[in-house]
Formats: structure tokens, sequence, C-alpha cells
């Protein structure tokens, strides 16, 4: 249990990318639901307005998780890599 998680710096960079790639992709959602609610309110079709927005609201929340997880990554590779140069 004690081990390092990763095997080599090559294999944080990609998961850097993963996360970075997952949090665009829910901003991405959430933004595209904020620019549909808007046009529904102002054109008065489709589902409510509100829908739109708690949807946008869901993906703004969700993508938190990999913006945590990236900077997370981020900092460990920095120690690590600070340390290594010690």
């Amino acid at each position: 249990m004690g081990g390092k998680p990763y095997k080599d710096w090559e294999e944080v960079k990609k998961d850097i990318r993963k996360w970075r790639g997952a949090n665009i992709g829910c901003i991405v959602i959430g933004l595209l639901f904020v620019i549909a609610g808007a046009a529904t309110e102002t054109l008065k079709i489709g589902m409510a307005p509100t829908s739109y927005f708690l949807l946008a609201l869901f993906f703004a929340v969700i993508s938190i998780a990999p913006h945590i997880q990236v900077a997370a990554l981020k900092t460990w590779y920095g120690v690590e890599s600070e340390r290594k140069n010690k």
C-alpha cells in the first residue's frame, strides 16, 4: 500500500490530460444547457427553462470533481518533481 501509485511521470501527465478533458467536457455541456435554457425562455418552446438551468447547475457541480483531481495531480507532480531535483 505504501508504493507509488504511478509507474512513471508520463502516466501522471496522461491522467492529468484525461481529467482535464472530463472537466472541460462537463463545463461545455453545462454551458450548452445554459444556452438552451436562454433560447427556450426567449422562444417559448421545449421544456421549461428552469429545467435547462438546473441541468446546467448539475453539470457545473459535477465538473468540480475532475477539477479537484487535476489540481491534486498537478500538486503531487510538482512536489515529487521538486523532491527529485534536490
